[in-house]
């Protein structure tokens, strides 16, 4: 998962469920970068009463549905300050940089 990208809602939380995202919902991330395990994530539904909802929700609570088909380039060109330490796209499981580190050191569990 990483910038562009559509994904899916795959649990409810009551923090998306007063902002009226649900599970199974389909958004697009919007921003590169990945902050306090989350990402930023816009919606656009014909069922709302609002034109769209974005707001962070966490990795593990997301599965991709479409790749997007950002580079690494334009990863980076999103990234504050462009710097490559930024933990900016899951890959396999893993939290990455643009520089090929490991955030979690457990596939899937993002917060080892």
């Amino acid at each position: 998962m990483k910038v562009l990208d559509d994904v899916r809602v795959i649990n409810d939380k009551k923090e998306y469920n007063e902002q009226g995202i649900h599970k199974g919902m389909v958004g697009t991330i919007l921003e590169s970068e990945i902050r306090s395990g989350s990402f930023y994530v816009n919606f656009i539904d014909s069922n709302m009463i609002e034109d769209d909802i974005g707001l962070p929700i966490d990795i593990e609570d997301l599965e991709l549905v479409k790749d997007g088909g950002a580079t690494d380039a334009m990863i980076l060109d999103g990234i504050p300050k462009h710097n490559m330490d930024w933990w900016c796209k899951v890959e396999n499981g893993y939290i990455m940089n643009l520089k090929g580190e490991r955030k979690n050191k457990v596939p899937y569990d993002y917060n080892s």
